[in-house]
């Protein structure tokens, strides 16, 4: 799709299909009294929040904060947000006041929305007719995502970014119409939003929307009745999914309609890999992403899984690894992620953040602040962020690969490595360790630990010291919140 034709998010996504039938969404509440409704239906309902929002006073170009619930008054706002014309811009749940304030003047939202009830009030009223005529270069939708100096930054997408995924559905996602698409994680969060929402309904497929307590349980029952056939999570709810079997191996009979499954949001440990294929019988496939370009690197099908990649560039994207010099790397050789302007899916920009802006995007390139190497036969091997790659002795230490090592210790749960100074230009390898269930934190299991990755890591990325603690401080969507423990 061209930058200057006209497409339109709420027209494709909510409308197009709305004569065909069929399940748009469904949510399944942790009541299990599910609800859903067919594309006719979505329609009808973002339609009725559109007439709403108006009347509330948004207008067209206007941007309000959406911090809705998972939940089905989530896609009609969002969606009835942009058939008016306006910019919705998802946020957590579990944002406090201040932060909420923060948010508010930073966007310059006209509108809080978050009472589900008021939505649903709408659903008895009038409807807006139609969408607003937009180019595909036009801004859709805003999410926020960590900036400097923890001062949280707007990623201002458009309409394009949606149909740029295409290539992504066809070759990772393997979607074909009639598909049942879950996705356990917040809709405020782009790999929820983006594959489990947008795409699924711009391919002729259903959404499930999960509301709750990620009980692994649960998420299992739901994909049996919900007959799910491509599931997306993240590896944290892989890792619990995989013990929940282990324990009750008869729950295996809820995956036999998945014919994909997906990982994305963080580095999936191999471990995990393995365990949750023994355990289910499904290979996971990897994808890399971040809030500014989705996920743009992946697992494709028909491929064999190459261990510790986490995957490759889609056809017709330009994505490489440079230097800081902008110059491109040797095979195997550390650089930064990058990609070309050119690429549809990437954001348009940062919201008063031109110093930011400058930082990532650098001539024709955008650099996205992670570390990876390519292999020559274009696999492509995630380091790290910029900020947790740990720098010791003159090496960069990827905490991944540090982390899978401990992993496979029997006693180790889960873990997380840091980097520590401990003198002017010396820093050390700290490994963050929960234990499993009824196992007990003593200095000999330390010392176990440590002498297990001396045998299997080279000397300078082995631990200096292991600390145990009772979980790894995470996000809402489960990824490991590494600057906490570096505090």
């Amino acid at each position: 799709m061209k930058a200057r034709g006209f497409y339109n998010i709420a027209a494709d996504c909510a409308e197009r299909r709305s004569g065909e039938g069929g399940v748009a969404v469904a949510l399944v509440p942790e009541d299990g009294r599910g609800e859903a409704w067919t594309f006719a239906e979505l329609r009808e309902r973002a339609r009725q929040a559109a007439y709403g929002l108006r009347r509330t006073g948004l207008k067209r170009g206007q941007r309000f904060l959406l911090k809705l619930p998972n939940g089905l008054e989530f896609p009609a706002a969002f969606l009835g947000g942009i058939i008016l014309g306006a910019i919705p811009i998802p946020v957590s749940t579990l944002l406090t006041a201040s932060e909420m304030r923060f948010l508010k003047e930073d966007s310059g939202a006209r509108l809080v929305l978050e009472d589900p009830a008021l939505v649903r009030r709408w659903f008895s009223g009038p409807a807006l007719s139609g969408s607003l005529k937009t180019r595909a270069s036009d801004p859709a939708f805003w999410l926020y995502t960590s900036g400097t100096e923890g001062r949280p930054k707007a990623v201002i997408h458009a309409h394009r970014s949606i149909p740029a995924h295409d290539a992504r559905n066809r070759l990772w996602l393997d979607l074909r119409k009639g598909d049942v698409v879950f996705n356990t994680s917040a809709l405020n969060w782009s790999y929820a939003l983006t594959c489990g929402f947008l795409d699924a309904l711009r391919g002729g497929a259903s959404s499930v929307i999960f509301s709750g307590k990620a009980d692994p349980e649960k998420i299992l029952r739901t994909i049996q009745a919900r007959r799910v056939t491509v599931f997306l999570s993240v590896p944290g709810i892989y890792r619990r999914l995989t013990e929940c079997l282990k324990k009750k191996p008869s729950l295996s009979r809820c995956l036999r309609s998945v014919r994909v499954a997906l990982s994305a949001g963080e580095k999936l440990p191999p471990e995990i890999r393995a365990r949750f294929r023994k355990a289910s019988g499904l290979t996971l496939r990897e994808g890399l992403g971040m809030t500014e370009h989705s996920v743009y690197l992946v697992q494709p099908k028909g491929r064999r899984v190459v261990e510790g990649s986490c995957g490759r560039s889609l056809a017709g994207r330009k994505v490489t690894i440079l230097r800081e010099d902008l110059k491109p790397v040797r095979p195997g050789e550390v650089g930064i992620l990058a990609s070309h302007r050119s690429c549809a899916g990437l954001m348009l920009g940062y919201h008063r953040r031109p110093e930011e802006e400058k930082k990532v995007f650098r001539k024709d390139w955008f650099l996205s602040g992670d570390f990876a190497y390519r292999d020559a036969k274009g696999n492509f091997f995630y380091v790290g962020r910029r900020d947790d790659v740990i720098t010791a002795g003159g090496y960069r230490i990827s905490p991944m690969e540090v982390e899978a090592v401990l992993n496979r210790y029997p006693a180790v749960r889960e873990s997380a490595v840091t980097g520590v100074e401990i003198s002017s230009g010396k820093t050390i390898v700290l490994g963050h360790v929960a234990v499993k269930k009824g196992r007990r934190e003593t200095d000999f299991l330390k010392r176990a630990i440590l002498n297990f990755s001396r045998k299997r890591l080279a000397r300078y990325k082995t631990p200096r010291e292991i600390v145990f603690v009772p979980e790894l401080p995470k996000t809402s969507n489960g990824k490991v919140q590494r600057s906490l423990l570096r505090r």
